[in-house]
């Protein structure tokens, strides 16, 4: 059985990759900055209470970053892998 393995789409799943990271640390971002934003209004308990909330929700859009970094770490050798394999003469 063969398997063809497209230069194209390693190169748009570390694209999306890339994506994807810049999207998170932006939503949390925009998310902290909306909250302390609401501080200069509101400071409560509950304020205090939905700011325990932003930072888990933070927490949880980071989380999945280190793995895409992995993923982008496993696409990259396997773009040289496949670059290797195209340069040999057969």
């Amino acid at each position: 059985m063969a398997v063809s393995v497209s230069l194209g789409a390693v190169n748009q799943a570390e694209k999306i990759c890339h994506e994807a990271i810049t999207e998170l640390n932006n939503s949390s971002q925009r998310l902290n900055t909306r909250f302390h934003d609401a501080g200069q209004r509101w400071k409560d308990n509950k304020y205090k209470q939905l700011g325990v909330i932003i930072d888990d929700c933070s927490k949880a859009m980071r989380s999945p970053i280190d793995e895409l970094f992995e993923c982008i770490n496993k696409l990259q050798a396997l773009e040289k892998a496949i670059l290797e394999y195209e340069g040999q003469s057969l």
